[in-house]
């Protein structure tokens, strides 16, 4: 049963927009690099370079890496520690009994920031501003709620897989530009020179920064479908939250301290991590919680 349990946390309709994320451009990598048909010869090498990047990006050290990337460091200080980690202590534990089968522990780090965050990283980690410290003990407490219903459904897991598999995207990518670019540039030399016409250079040239583009906007395409799920994991961790007991107090927090409102605009809404503050609140009253700024 725990193995459904499992699965079911993880194959879940918020989780949609990544599966189509990942299909799609593994669909152009096969495209562009097997236009011939797909065979055993031809894939391979792609398909152990990515289950390789997919096992670094997953491992300890892809989670190290990116909260480095982060500027996470551990917690030195002993009042800080005193302060937070008996709170994440009774929050992860009444996690573990909803939850049994999630991580046995979670690392805390910090980040120096004014502003109150938090967030979740890899499998185990979280992650926690300066600003934080601000909030009441309860209010932290709805916080890290939140965080751990990302790890107990593996939202920052997937994260981390998500890293992985654009990285090697991103490389393949990479690879094609500067191919496109350096053939195009020599046959346009070659057709300049052999022609004494450097008009066709300039159509090479352009015909190149064509194809970049299309490169680009098919990445920006993906895109929208992973910031889909992104938003759609907000909820779902939200809810946790809820149901451990802290949906009134984690409404307050977000209407007053940690209010994200995606930029002005329909495209900067859709590529946006996180959906509107009023909409989180919003749900959290849909499930229950008797919460009222006024």
């Amino acid at each position: 049963m725990d193995i459904w349990h499992r699965l079911g946390r993880i194959f879940r309709i918020s989780n949609l927009g990544t599966l189509i994320f990942f299909l799609l451009n593994i669909g152009l990598i096969l495209a562009l690099f097997c236009p011939y048909g797909i065979t055993f010869e031809s894939t391979a090498p792609l398909i152990i370079s990515y289950i390789v990047t997919i096992l670094i990006s997953v491992s300890p050290v892809g989670e190290w890496t990116l909260a480095a990337l982060a500027g996470a460091q551990e917690i030195k200080r002993k009042d800080i520690q005193i302060r937070l980690v008996p709170l994440l202590e009774i929050v992860f534990g009444q996690a573990k009994k909803r939850t049994p089968s999630m991580v046995n522990s979670i690392r805390l780090k910090i980040i120096h920031d004014q502003s109150p965050n938090a967030f979740a990283i890899g499998r185990r980690t979280i992650c926690v501003t300066d600003g934080l410290l601000k909030l009441s003990d309860r209010e932290i407490m709805a916080v890290f709620a939140h965080e751990v219903g990302h790890i107990a459904y593996q939202h920052s897991a997937i994260q981390l897989l998500i890293g992985g598999g654009n990285l090697f995207i991103a490389g393949c990518l990479l690879v094609i530009k500067v191919i496109c670019w350096i053939i195009t540039a020599l046959c346009g030399l070659i057709t300049g020179i052999v022609t004494r016409n450097f008009f066709a250079t300039i159509l090479a040239t352009l015909a190149t920064s064509i194809s970049a583009g299309l490169i680009w906007l098919w990445t920006r395409f993906c895109m929208l479908f992973l910031m889909w799920s992104m938003r759609q994991n907000e909820f779902v961790a939200d809810e946790y939250a809820y149901k451990l007991g802290y949906g009134v107090i984690l409404a307050n927090v977000l209407d007053k301290h940690m209010c994200s409102v995606p930029e002005n605009g329909l495209l900067k809404a859709l590529y946006s991590t996180h959906p509107h503050s009023d909409d989180r609140v919003a749900h959290l009253q849909h499930l229950g919680a008797n919460y009222s700024r006024y």
